[in-house]
């Protein structure tokens, strides 16, 4: 069994305290079964002022997270937070791991952490967390790194967040972390040994009809890259939309969602963000997406994205024996929904506070299952513009 406690600190001026605040609460609110494990989710002051190293020490199990900007936990939610999701349990164990040159060596550097950890754990991992930051790179599809996962851990639930900062676009001080350890450039993760009983749940963005009413049809794509739209080149056919000119998005065009949907099967759609063209034409997406995929437009606007939180936070606390939640939204889900930046881990803490334990933050791009393939397998997917959830 699984037991968890959601802990914050806002003593962002004095670390010492901070350490003590967390250890306090956590004194007070869960006693540790054999194994334990921390999910770090904090605003980046918190580890450039030398948050990690000290907290390492005073708690003495592994931790491993990264950085964001907005948080919720039971007992507070807003800016300028450090929360720590705490996990504990007798018959599930935990190892974390980080890789070591991730940008030079994408794959290998993956292999070889993660090979190392489960071999060092005697068993097969039931459930992976990762924690990788956004980079600068975008000919790194998000997908890449579920493709590495699974390569090494096998057909298991991937789940996680890309680390982010208040620096849109920017993003120089994202960061994941790993026990007393900060990267910039490299990701931390934690995998689940034992049985666990993980459900995945994801809200995504309505429909926008009034840019086309009719699903198109991606009818040739290259991974990341969609080089052409009902047989049409990919550039030709958003400029006949009016959302691409003179080789790239229309000016005051920025944050385009697709929705991605397949034809045939169960398993749900997912978003992905077109972020310009190549000079071939192609348009560039943060994520990969399969050939022949139905393509429709996705409303950004905050209303609409409430109203999908809702419903599925709803969805979520009807689940029964839930002993902890770990809620990951995109950062422009946030930035759309207006002056209330806070409103939509509003709309999760009070669906979910008085339920289980709970950590919500923001993320630069979201890691969970999207269903399951008709061979039982579970299907990993990176996405954009969403919020997905984990309750196990």
């Amino acid at each position: 069994m699984i037991k968890s406690a959601a802990l914050q600190t806002t003593f962002i001026d004095d670390i010492s305290l901070a350490c003590r605040d967390i250890k306090s609460q956590l004194d007070t609110k869960l006693g540790l079964l054999e194994n334990t494990v921390g999910i770090v989710q904090c605003d980046p002051e918190f580890i450039e002022r030398g948050i990690m190293p000290l907290l390492s020490e005073v708690l003495g199990f592994p931790l491993v997270g990264g950085t964001t900007i907005s948080i919720a936990t039971n007992d507070e939610i807003g800016n300028f937070i450090f929360s720590l999701l705490v996990i504990t349990s007798d018959d599930v164990s935990f190892v974390t791991g980080y890789t070591r040159g991730l940008a030079e060596d994408f794959n290998g550097a993956l292999e070889n952490s993660l090979s190392g950890a489960i071999s060092a754990s005697g068993g097969s991992p039931s459930l992976a967390f990762v924690f990788p930051t956004v980079t600068d790179n975008d000919n790194l599809p998000g997908d890449n790194y579920v493709e590495a996962f699974e390569a090494v851990c096998g057909k298991i639930p991937v789940f996680g967040t890309l680390s982010v900062n208040d620096s849109l676009l920017v993003f120089d001080r994202s960061m994941s972390v790993h026990d007393g350890k900060s990267f910039k450039r490299d990701l931390s993760y934690l995998l689940f040994f034992g049985d666990v009983n993980p459900r995945f749940f994801t809200a995504t963005v309505p429909r926008h009809y009034n840019i086309i009413a009719e699903d198109a049809v991606a009818t040739k794509v290259k991974d990341n890259l969609i080089c052409e739209i009902n047989n049409v080149a990919a550039y030709e056919y958003f400029e006949s939309l009016g959302l691409a000119a003179d080789g790239q998005l229309s000016k005051g065009v920025y944050f385009v969602p697709l929705l991605v949907k397949y034809k045939f099967g169960s398993r749900r759609p997912f978003v992905r963000a077109l972020v310009g063209f190549n000079e071939d034409g192609h348009a560039i997406l943060r994520g990969k997406i399969p050939e022949n995929t139905l393509l429709g437009f996705g409303s950004l606007l905050g209303n609409d994205i409430l109203e999908a939180t809702s419903k599925t936070t709803t969805q979520m606390a009807a689940e029964e024996n839930v002993n902890a939640a770990i809620v990951f939204s995109c950062i422009i889900r946030r930035l759309n929904i207006g002056a209330d930046d806070l409103k939509e881990l509003a709309v999760v803490r009070d669906a979910l506070k008085d339920k289980t334990p709970l950590l919500a933050s923001y993320s630069g791009g979201e890691i969970a299952p999207i269903g399951f393939d008709e061979k039982g397998d579970v299907q990993n997917a990176f996405h954009n513009y969403s919020l997905i959830a984990c309750l196990i």
